[in-house]
């Protein structure tokens, strides 16, 4: 339904947008974190760290269900997106437990949360007065304070010093990639129907997931290529 004479939805501004957004990818983060938490601590199921065909199947569902979403997306309503969103994150989460240790994902989990959460009160005190790439660097920036300062204090070896530096620099790359489609987006909605903040922002942290997991695929894809003895060339 369009807007009327002086019924109007509050236009969807672009600092309390990414606020948002910052703080759904950061939940989704805990969701994930809880997931891990549940299946490897509380239920303890050995089978996530001694059967390697657990991986090979989460793994498949990981890729398949990005790849349904990624179709479906544009016919979401703000209900399905954050079903979409709460889905990814756990099936994130069981997919991590079968590969790692717990302490490992929740270091790297919590990092890219907090980076998410730092970039929050970054656009909620000087998203207006930032423009282009200059948020994303400035949230990349903190993210990779955040990893240094809890590697250090925790000693951590250099895998998760790696893999949580990495982490920092995948997501904050991808935000920043998919932030024009997510305004464009936030842009239609609020010219098509009566919309909120709140669903703009929940299909936008649904984007950068999708868009993580492609990247993550693709990156997969080019060292395959790049790596002696992966391809018949």
């Amino acid at each position: 339904m369009k807007p009327f004479g002086w019924i109007q939805p509050a236009q969807v501004a672009p600092a309390e947008l990414m606020v948002n957004i910052c703080l759904w990818l950061a939940a989704g983060m805990a969701l994930s974190i809880a997931t891990a938490w549940l299946v490897l601590d509380v239920m303890a199921i050995r089978a996530f760290t001694e059967h390697s065909a657990i991986i090979v199947l989460l793994a498949i569902l990981w890729f398949a269900a990005a790849l349904v979403l990624s179709v479906l997306f544009d016919r979401f309503n703000t209900w399905s997106a954050l079903a979409g969103l709460a889905l990814m994150s756990i099936l994130s989460g069981l997919l991590l437990a079968s590969l790692f240790p717990l302490g490992g994902i929740v270091v790297h989990l919590a990092i890219t949360g907090g980076m998410y959460l730092l970039g929050a009160a970054i656009a909620h005190f000087a998203g207006s007065s930032l423009r282009g790439s200059g948020y994303y660097w400035l949230m990349a920036l903190a993210g990779l304070l955040l990893a240094i300062a809890v590697n250090s204090l925790r000693h951590s070896g250099l895998l998760l010093w790696f893999g949580s530096i990495m982490a920092v620099l995948f997501f904050s790359a991808v935000s920043a990639y998919k932030s024009k489609s997510i305004a464009v987006s936030a842009r239609k909605l609020y010219a098509r129907e009566f919309t909120t903040v709140q669903s703009s922002a929940i299909r936008g942290a649904l984007a950068i997931w999708l868009g993580v997991i492609t990247a993550f695929f693709r990156t997969l894809e080019l060292l395959s290529y790049l790596l002696p003895g992966t391809n018949s060339r």
